[in-house]
């Protein structure tokens, strides 16, 4: 396993690494990491380049600066997108926001406490500190004219924890025929009432928003502060965070609304402690389910939870208000499956993650207190999705809500295709060791490849701009077309771009050789077979794989632009496939070369007469 992901994590050794070997052996789904590896770069780098920076050369502070400034415009521009003018002003703001989340297309039917029956809890356990607070000696009175929504959400802030700790016991008396299906609200908390009670959560949480899963309500809270820097990419998709978590939510309630004891559920899911229990079953590691954040900075001193194997509501609650958002401002589609994107620097990742960005951005967080715990619970879910699959996350943290821990080896997985008769069939004349690296790649059995790519990508990281030049095996190096790459090839490395080539001969050679005669960066990518591909002698650096499946995805790699002369089979695979990375935007559209118009001609007609 390579430390790429445990780095980001930070994740404990080796329970990490023989939890991912257990998802492998419990999906059928090895080197998923290795795909996660390659996706995390590529999207990270996509993102820089966006930003005007080199991947190969940007140091932390550079990245880290740039995506603050990437949200400040994205900050201001759905400000407008929402109706509002001043970026800053709280009360201005708030209505804009709350009426953009209510815009959006959502069910918001809940399974949710009924409001006499709240009462009746009130009742018996009268908040005395809220009622002095609100003027009341009576509740009935204060019942009478507050909104009850309002002074039940406001219990978390008057009461203290004495009497939440009561309430809680008290709360176990209630049944499921107590609870009922209504719409959920988003309230503006009134300012003068609550100002002074919310204080202290304001300034622990550094936002203004919370909420009762009891009621159904989520609430915007009053603060002392009339400004608040980034108040849109902070308040809006907290309220769209927890319409989803309220959501996830009322669905597992009225999943154990048929268990007895249903008060006692309730309350011990929303206490929500990480269970202390040991992750080993036997031999097979179970993955915890956590529903609080454990650790924002990175000083934090945090449980050991936190680097050990487990998944994370919170987390699909986030990805599902990021959709949300990008419906009200689709031009945030730059953050569009960055929650678990990250690079290392100086020890730390630099997270991609919008809602890590966009916090971190109000509240002035420099570089040494950049936050990541939303991007490092993206990556633990995401990590568990690659194996088992999206599916089983989303089932097992509904089923598992209350802390309960997910026994991987016990889900099942679609299973991948384990044989291909028609490549295992065997045949002496034709390359017995090709046609089982081939089996290998098809079946994801790739034994090393982690280590090839991290070899390769901190090769082609020193580089930042590659042209990958591809072409015959075959060619004599005195043809048209070969003597055209080497031309082709000199001119780019005269320009300070890298020739990279599969690193053999015909056409590779040629334009290795003619990148390494002007003294530019020569790079051949070479493959292991037993005849034909050996690497040419005119390479500044190379590398040799073993794994066909690795060195295609190292070609594709952050290059400027493809360019294509005549070849076979291997030059025709190559190009369909960029051609259909790029058509699917798994990499960035960059310029497709063709050169030799005789040749190509031909192609082009059959594209353009049968391909849909």
């Amino acid at each position: 396993m390579a430390k790429f992901l445990r780095d980001l994590l930070d994740a404990e050794e080796p329970l990490f690494t023989t939890a991912i070997r257990q998802l492998e052996l419990a999906s059928g789904r090895q080197g998923a990491d290795v795909k996660l590896i390659g996706d995390i770069t590529s999207m990270a780098h996509a993102n820089l380049r966006q930003l005007g920076l080199n991947p190969a050369t940007s140091t932390g502070p550079e990245v880290y600066n740039a995506l603050l400034a990437r949200v400040e415009a994205d900050m201001k521009r759905l400000t407008k997108v929402i109706g509002a003018k001043d970026t800053e002003d709280v009360e201005h703001l708030v209505p804009y926001m709350i009426e953009a989340a209510n815009k959006v297309k959502f069910n918001r039917r809940v399974f949710v406490l009924k409001r006499e029956r709240a009462k009746d809890l009130l009742r018996q356990m009268p908040p005395q500190k809220l009622m002095a607070k609100l003027g009341y000696q009576d509740i009935e009175q204060m019942f009478a004219n507050e909104d009850f929504d309002e002074i039940y959400t406001a219990l978390r802030f008057s009461e203290g924890p004495d009497w939440l700790n009561s309430y809680d016991e008290l709360f176990e008396s209630v049944k499921a025929s107590d609870y009922e299906e209504r719409e959920m609200r988003i309230i503006h908390m009134d300012h003068d009432k609550y100002v002074d009670l919310a204080e202290n959560f304001v300034k622990k949480k550094l936002h203004n928003v919370t909420h009762s899963k009891e009621m159904g309500t989520i609430v915007v809270v009053p603060m002392h502060a009339k400004k608040m820097r980034g108040l849109v990419l902070k308040t809006l998709p907290l309220l769209l965070h927890y319409m989803n978590e309220l959501k996830l939510y009322s669905t597992f309630f009225k999943l154990k609304s048929n268990k007895p004891h249903f008060g006692k559920i309730v309350v011990e899911t929303l206490i929500a402690d990480p269970q202390t229990a040991s992750q080993l079953a036997g031999k097979q590691i179970h993955w915890r389910v956590i529903q609080r954040y454990l650790g924002k900075h990175k000083e934090d001193d945090i449980s050991n939870v936190a680097f050990q194997p487990h998944v994370q509501p919170e987390d699909l609650h986030w990805r599902r208000a990021e959709d949300l958002l990008f419906e009200i401002d689709p031009e945030l589609e730059f953050w569009k499956d960055r929650d678990y994107v990250g690079m290392m620097f100086d020890g730390f990742p630099v997270a991609f993650n919008l809602f890590d960005v966009s916090f971190a951005y109000s509240n002035q967080e420099p570089y040494e207190g950049r936050y990541a715990y939303h991007f490092r619970e993206s990556l633990w879910n995401e990590i568990f999705v690659r194996y088992m699959g999206f599916k089983n996350l989303s089932s097992q943290v509904l089923e598992q809500l209350d802390n309960d821990m997910i026994a991987p080896e016990k889900l099942k997985v679609a299973k991948k295709v384990t044989s291909v008769p028609a490549l295992i069939k065997k045949d002496e004349e034709q390359s017995l060791i090709i046609r089982r690296r081939l089996i290998d790649a098809a079946e994801g059995r790739l034994v090393g490849v982690i280590e090839e790519f991290e070899a390769v990508f901190e090769l082609l990281g020193k580089h930042p701009k590659t042209v990958t030049i591809f072409g015959s095996a075959r060619r004599p190096q005195d043809d048209n077309v070969t003597t055209g790459a080497y031309n082709l090839a000199a001119r780019l490395a005269k320009s300070g771009y890298a020739v990279v080539t599969g690193g053999g001969h015909g056409v590779m050679e040629a334009a290795n050789r003619g990148a390494y005669d002007v003294g530019g960066a020569s790079i051949g990518l070479n493959i292991k077979l037993p005849f034909e591909q050996t690497l040419n002698e005119y390479t500044t650096e190379n590398f040799e794989f073993a794994h066909f499946f690795g060195r295609k995805v190292s070609m594709t790699l952050d290059a400027s632009a493809f360019v294509f002369f005549p070849g076979g089979f291997g030059t025709f695979d190559e190009l369909f496939e960029i051609l259909a990375l790029t058509q699917t935007h798994k990499i960035p559209r960059v310029p497709i070369v063709l050169v030799g118009s005789d040749f190509w001609n031909g192609m082009d007609d059959f594209i353009k007469r049968v391909v849909l």
